[in-house]
């Protein structure tokens, strides 16, 4: 099985600047945007000060790269005591791919601690039936990102076949790494995590919103930002998300994602690209 951790690995080449190489098992319509933002925020975590965990990651997708090696680059644009600004920048072949600004601050960083939302209640992912299982059951073609990568179970889409709900654009379910984050895992490898799980709930969060026959088009990602809010090593994620509005050629999306005990730890928010393909899901 493809990880994460070791799929996202940087090598360095020099001052502020690494090496990694991109595979081919994280595709969907190209590299996945949350994939490529844990390659970004592991580069900004190697040259951010000591003791320093990751607050936010803005993400611009430049490119769409070959799965071949990519370089990074980290440039310091602002450092106190308490907080850091970081810019990374990700190019193939001397061409952009990514270009990301990433805030980290003081693991001693004090403030409140207060919650001010719960994450919807629903079944343990354990009585929910994988979206591999539902989409082969249904005629529906499987992604190899879904083989390889990631696992879903999503409270939509379990009895019967499939309906997308007619403009209520939601998705709510679980999610975890089919190869776990290694034990002790950095909080940059952590975040990470957060933001690919962020990045693959919005699309089909908007995908509901329509019906079958409409589904002549993908999205790829334009950008992607995401706030973290706290850590968890837990196998499982809560995904929520939402669609925000279409229109313009465009689809806009949020997310929130959840440890299992109902701790919030990132939300994210998406603009997407349409593009038809002229041809139906099935």
């Amino acid at each position: 099985m493809a990880s994460l951790a070791d799929d996202t690995v940087i090598e360095p080449t020099g001052p502020d600047s690494f090496r990694a190489k991109l595979r081919e098992e994280w595709s969907v319509w190209g590299a996945n945007g949350g994939y490529l933002a844990t390659m970004a925020l592991r580069a900004a975590g190697a040259v951010a000060p000591d003791g320093s965990r990751p607050a936010s990651v803005s993400c611009q997708f430049a490119g769409v790269p070959a799965f071949d090696e990519v370089d990074i680059s980290v440039e310091r644009v602002r450092a106190t005591r308490r907080a850091s600004a970081l810019r990374v920048r990700m190019t193939q072949y001397g061409k952009p791919v990514l270009d990301a600004h990433v805030w980290a601050v003081s693991s001693a960083l004090p403030g409140p601690d207060r919650a001010w939302m719960a994450p919807a209640e629903l079944a343990p992912p354990e009585e929910l039936t994988e979206l591999n299982e539902l989409v082969v059951r249904d005629g529906i073609p499987v992604l190899p990102i879904w083989v390889h990568c990631y696992e879903v179970r999503l409270t939509e889409w379990q009895q019967g076949e499939w309906t997308p709900q007619q403009g209520v654009p939601t998705v709510l379910g679980w999610m975890r790494m089919r190869e776990p984050l290694p034990s002790g895992a950095d909080a940059w490898l952590a975040a990470g995590r957060v933001a690919f799980a962020a990045d693959i709930a919005q699309f089909p969060a908007v995908v509901q919103a329509f019906d079958t026959e409409e589904l002549t088009f993908i999205a790829p990602s334009m950008d992607l930002y995401v706030s973290f809010h706290g850590e968890s090593d837990a196998e499982w994620l809560l995904l929520e998300a939402e669609g925000t509005g279409a229109g313009g050629g465009l689809l806009g999306a949020r997310a929130r994602i959840w440890s299992p005990d109902g701790r919030l730890l990132g939300t994210g928010a998406q603009q997407m690209l349409f593009r038809d393909v002229g041809r139906g899901w099935r």
